[in-house]
């Protein structure tokens, strides 16, 4: 590939005007295309350039096109606008990008330092300054840099303060401003599950949120983040960082947009992500490194390969079968995942009925079909549990206990736990079933209260009512509450 192919500017007309844009790679047939759009005061290149040239950005965007658009009249060395000439709104710079206008064709937005308000910043960035001559330049650099980065970061912020006075014509950014100033709030609310969430007003699309955790910004994006919906975005407040998370910290950037496009079902086109070079893979047990904040960083007992992965990319597991904080849909991921066989289970909590669990069962190893099976496991006031209201354990130990001996109304007996990579899970030993020892049948005559409420003594013969029958017993007998004392009911 020719470099002439390899980057492209373009200006391109519009019914709002004439856009610059710089094309990286070419696309070709459905190649997905990541679109970039900057912040006041800046162009594509000092916005991100340090990001799509970090050496880990460039292994996932080879598989991409990338288009970085420029602001009208806010690329380098961009003539001024004619006296008069009236800047696009807001609103009208995002009709001049066709993939706004459809939002089908959006499947997944990152915003950095993104406010969904419509208050003006400049009397905000203004109440920042101290002790400065509040220009336009100024502002703008308050608009990016808190208080203590613009006098503790001097490397940073004269090659910005530089740019954004030499590089960007200055009436032209004082029309970008005056724009973005004048922006109109996005109106947008957290939808509620099972009353709004298909009728309010939110991003129907995943969305990364990032922001510095000293940047300017961060309440705007908590903000944003409490006005979007919880199952489909992701937060990160990246430590130690300013207004330019993209610049400061490209790396670990480069490691959640990786994380991000994998969820949105784009591995396949990343070579990192692929079989053997990813360095964390879904199904993993990882040792968690530092879990500060809401991305950790772990470690691949597998594979010994560490990455920062989002908080609720996890998952605790108990017993090798109960999982804390899985999702059905990563249930019925984990489930797929090659190792398992059909019988393959987990037990997670429900996401319908709090305080309740669900069993995920593999039906089948076919990936042509939907082929996991989800079972509400009850929980009645003593604290015992059931799938079906006639059948009841004390523990969840118990339950899976029987349904891995029998299916009883399961769509196949439980085999192994859902399998785990870098556990020791056992494999599924094949063989001949066991023997199954059937006792005679019981004459209740020859049954005394002893039998079921008294406790077996070590050493005693075996009692014609198995420890078994004698829980079932109880157990329905402490649900129906019909008697204070039932070991004298039982004798009459």
């Amino acid at each position: 590939m020719s470099s002439s192919d390899w980057l492209q500017e373009h200006d391109i007309e519009t019914p709002h005007g004439v856009l610059h844009v710089t094309l990286r790679g070419t696309p070709k047939g459905n190649r997905p295309v990541i679109l970039t759009y900057h912040d006041i005061g800046l162009n594509h290149k000092s916005c991100f350039n340090t990001l799509f040239n970090f050496e880990d950005m460039q292994e996932i965007t080879q598989h991409f096109a990338v288009v970085h658009v420029d602001a009208p009249g806010q690329q380098e060395s961009a003539p001024p606008f004619p006296t008069g000439y009236q800047y696009p709104t807001m609103d009208e710079l995002a009709e001049m990008l066709p993939s706004l206008n459809e939002p089908a064709l959006v499947e997944g937005l990152v915003l950095i330092n993104v406010d969904p308000c419509a208050k003006g910043w400049i009397d905000w960035a203004a109440s920042k300054l101290s002790g400065w001559t509040s220009n336009l330049v100024d502002i703008v650099m308050a608009h990016h840099f808190s208080t203590d980065e613009l006098t503790e970061n001097q490397e940073i912020i004269q090659t910005y303060r530089l740019h954004i006075a030499q590089d960007i014509n200055p009436d032209n950014l004082a029309l970008f401003c005056h724009s973005y100033n004048s922006r109109r709030d996005l109106e947008i609310e957290r939808p509620v599950l099972g009353l709004n969430e298909n009728t309010v007003k939110t991003l129907k699309c995943p969305a990364l949120l990032i922001v510095g955790d000293t940047s300017p910004a961060v309440e705007a994006v908590v903000e944003c983040n409490s006005r979007l919906n919880p199952t489909k975005t992701t937060l990160l407040k990246m430590a130690d960082c300013g207004g330019l998370p993209q610049v400061v910290q490209p790396g670990k950037l480069a490691e959640a947009f990786k994380y991000f496009v994998q969820g949105m079902g784009y591995s396949k086109y990343q070579s990192c992500l692929g079989p053997g070079d990813c360095a964390i893979r879904v199904g993993e047990r990882l040792n968690i490194l530092s879990d500060e904040g809401e991305w950790w960083k772990v470690s691949s007992s597998a594979t010994g390969n560490e990455s920062y992965i989002p908080s609720n990319y996890t998952a605790k597991v108990y017993n090798r079968w109960q999982f804390v904080g899985l999702s059905k849909q990563k249930a019925e991921e984990l489930l797929m995942l090659p190792h398992n066989q059909p019988g393959s289970f987990l037990i997670r909590e429900s996401e319908t009925y709090p305080g309740n669990h669900t069993l995920s069962v593999l039906r089948s190893s076919s990936h042509e079909r939907a082929s996991v099976k989800h079972y509400r496991i009850s929980c009645i006031e003593n604290g015992w549990v059931y799938i079906s209201p006639g059948l009841t354990f004390r523990t969840l130990s118990d339950l899976v206990a029987h349904y891995s001996e029998v299916s009883d109304g399961l769509c196949c007996t439980l085999g192994e736990p859902c399998y785990i990579i870098g556990s020791n899970n056992v494999p599924v030993v094949t063989g001949p079933p066991p023997i199954a020892v059937k006792r005679p049948t019981i004459n209740w005559k020859d049954v005394d209260s002893s039998m079921i409420f008294g406790q077996r003594k070590e050493g005693a013969e075996d009692s014609i009512v198995s420890e078994g029958l004698k829980e079932a017993i109880n157990s329905y007998l402490y649900m129906t509450e019909e008697c204070e004392d039932c070991c004298q009911l039982w004798d009459t």
